[in-house]
């Protein structure tokens, strides 16, 4: 059988077409491509763009000072002042931030990224609160803006040579950065909000009358220790508030007391190595008096070129703290200037180095620094270093709420301030602390109470000016006491404790460890000052407290000399225990408003170990007898609605010499 086999193929026409329809493809592609290579470049650009105008916010946002007297122009680099000179008042259009060769973000000028030039402007508007003010009305004023009102504008030409542009907007706080706490006692941060405070209660925290009028107290809350190690690094940090407050007349319901100021301080140990020369840095922020307001403030020290230090063996979570600490804390030879350390003339402070030996302060030596810092105007600044004039060891029971020394002991810190600053030295401690009654296997308690007081200066550098020596004279200026910048301190658990005899009685002195909340087991973390009586004794046993008088008290640092200690103790009187004995203290209830509920405490003096029942209205304490002392309850509820809080107690009971197990009923607590 014979096939055909039959070729066909495409014809010229039908390949044109193919090919026409193919190139249009391809050129529809092309053009795609082109429009997509195109937008990804724009986004790249706008994201770049964006990057720029973000980074001017945060540049405008880094000031160290609210106010300056110096002038930065970074459109004309008139000035060359330095990161620490760079002030909230120095953000106008296109002025403020870094200055030149510190960020390369300059008005009105060209920058490059990429294969893009971007131009970088932005206006400033002040406002107060939520008003904003004109130039004409900021020129006629004293009064800075609260507030800044910041457009940062980048623009740019695109690929098809159309001018883009992207903008942002913020507002920066004269406060800023991080002057959310108050600040009164600061003359450059403006007047502090209201805000309501709640004090701290006693026997941990006392409170100090500072107006003869008995509306204004202050009182520093207990000292936080933080002791931090890293590897081989080791750091203490100790923080603390002291706050003033005076009881509210205002028009807010349920506001019963309100923050006159509240002063932030941080005290911390650096180890530091000494640069190759001089730089700008601050002299020692301190306090200063204003004759024309009759009021203290804080100065934050002046920038001058001095001998500065780095930190090097810190451990990361100090690392900002002891950039300032090293950097600052040292002194100049200008009796204008106060100093860090007390005593300094001629020029900087002796440094020791971890052994105890002088540190050369040639470059790359290294020494161990202890700083104190205060929050001025938002900023951690490097204050003088703290001054302590006064220890007082107390029974801790004793400053309880009805207890017999919480007033006479506020008394005497009252009278001590004055004293200082008046003379002569006429206050007495109470002499009701000493001695401690205690029977055999009982024990307690003790505090060591200090006071630090500042110098307060005048423009000049002098000390103690006689207008503010005038005023604190008077005893017809009702806040003089006010004006005196102090801070009495719970110190127990950073001094050193010891017994003249431990075989009668012994105390503890346990290493400082880290408290992160003083609300929350404050003595439970580590103890000292706790004595336990043992035996009879005669004479008394002497328990004794001692706290070095500077920052290194705090820092629990030894590696330089001691400028000087406090030193106080109690008498211990034992008598022979008759045995254990049961003491049980219970209450009817209650009563609450707005239904809110609270946890009693009993607060006990004499010596004893308490324990609440369980599903009871009771206490059960073990002392031994004869047990002489007091015990009262006190319930609080201090968190939630104002509405819903309340404090209320129980009244005293007392014994003396009790040698037999004892019931009592306080009845109902009426906590309102």
């Amino acid at each position: 059988m014979n096939f055909k086999i039959r070729s066909r193929g495409f014809s010229l026409i039908e390949v044109m077409v193919a090919l026409l329809v193919l190139a249009l493809g391809i050129l529809g592609i092309s053009k795609l491509q082109g429009t997509l290579i195109r937008n990804s470049s724009d986004a790249n650009q706008r994201a770049v763009a964006t990057s720029i105008a973000q980074e001017k916010i945060d540049d405008l946002r880094s000031f160290a000072n609210v106010k300056s007297a110096d002038t930065w122009s970074e459109s004309t680099d008139s000035s060359a002042l330095t990161v620490n000179q760079l002030a909230f008042n120095h953000i106008e259009n296109n002025e403020g931030g870094a200055p030149a060769g510190t960020v390369d973000l300059l008005a009105n000028k060209v920058i490059t990224r990429g294969n893009a030039n971007y131009t970088l402007t932005w206006e400033v508007e002040d406002y107060v609160f939520d008003t904003p003010m004109s130039a004409a009305s900021l020129a006629s004023s004293t009064v800075t803006g609260d507030l800044k009102l910041v457009n940062v504008n980048v623009a740019w030409f695109d690929e098809m040579g159309e001018q883009q542009t992207v903008s942002l907007s913020t507002f920066i706080d004269a406060r800023n950065p991080g002057l959310i706490a108050l600040s009164g006692a600061s003359k450059e941060g403006g007047e502090p909000p209201v805000g309501e405070y709640t004090p701290e209660a006693a026997p941990d925290v006392i409170n100090v009358q500072v107006d003869t009028g008995g509306n204004k107290f202050r009182q520093t809350s207990k000292p936080l220790p933080d002791a931090i190690s890293q590897g081989q690094d080791a750091n203490t940090v100790v923080t603390f508030e002291v706050v003033t407050y005076s009881t509210y007349n205002g028009p807010i319901a349920d506001l019963d007391f309100v923050a006159d100021t509240i002063e932030e301080y941080v005290t911390v140990d650096c180890k530091c190595q000494f640069s190759a020369s001089n730089s700008v840095s601050r002299t020692a922020a301190h306090v200063r008096w204003n004759p024309d307001t009759n009021s203290r403030y804080d100065y934050p020290g002046d920038l001058v070129s001095k001998e500065t230090a780095t930190p090097t063996g810190n451990v990361n979570a100090v690392d900002e703290l002891c950039t300032t600490c090293c950097r600052d804390h040292h002194d100049v030879n200008d009796a204008t200037k106060p100093v860090y350390v007390p005593g300094t003339t001629g020029g900087n402070h002796l440094h020791y180095q971890e052994d105890g030996s002088v540190a050369s302060q040639a470059n790359g030596d290294t020494y161990i620094e202890s700083c104190r810092m205060k929050r001025i105007d938002g900023i951690y600044r490097v204050f003088q270093d703290w001054n302590l004039y006064d220890l007082t060891v107390i029974e801790r029971g004793e400053l309880a709420d009805g207890g017999a020394l919480q007033s006479p002991y506020s008394n005497y810190i009252e009278d001590f301030v004055l004293d200082f600053i008046i003379d002569p030295d006429t206050a007495v401690k109470p002499s009701a602390r000493s001695p401690v009654s205690l029977t055999e296997g009982a024990g307690a308690q003790l505090q060591s109470r200090g006071v630090f007081i500042d110098n307060v200066y005048d423009d000049t550098g002098s000390v103690n000016p006689t207008d503010f020596t005038n005023y604190v004279s008077s005893a017809a200026n009702a806040d003089r006491v006010d004006k005196i910048p102090f801070a009495e301190v719970n110190l127990t658990l950073l001094s050193d404790w010891s017994s003249s005899d431990t075989s009668k009685v012994t105390v503890t002195n346990e290493a400082v460890a880290t408290i992160p909340d003083s609300a929350v087991d404050y003595y439970g973390l580590y103890s000292r000052g706790f004595i336990l009586a043992l035996d009879e004794a005669d004479p008394d046993p002497l328990v004794t407290s001692v706290m070095r008088r500077d920052n290194d008290g705090l820092t629990q640092q030894t590696n330089r000399p001691s400028p000087g200690v406090q030193t106080d103790g109690v008498d211990i009187d034992i008598s022979a225990g008759a045995g254990p004995i049961t003491l049980t203290f219970s209450f009817d209830g209650i009563t609450y408003p707005s239904a809110r509920e609270g946890t009693p405490e009993l607060n006990i003096t004499g010596g004893g170990v308490c324990n609440p029942e369980e599903a009871s209205d009771a206490f059960t304490c073990f002392v031994t007898a004869p047990w002489t002392g007091t015990a009262q309850i006190t319930v609080e509820v201090t968190s939630g609605p104002q509405a819903g809080r309340c404090t209320g107690q129980s009244t005293v009971y007392s014994a003396s010499s009790l040698s037999s197990d004892t019931t009592h009923n306080f009845g109902i607590i009426d906590c309102n």
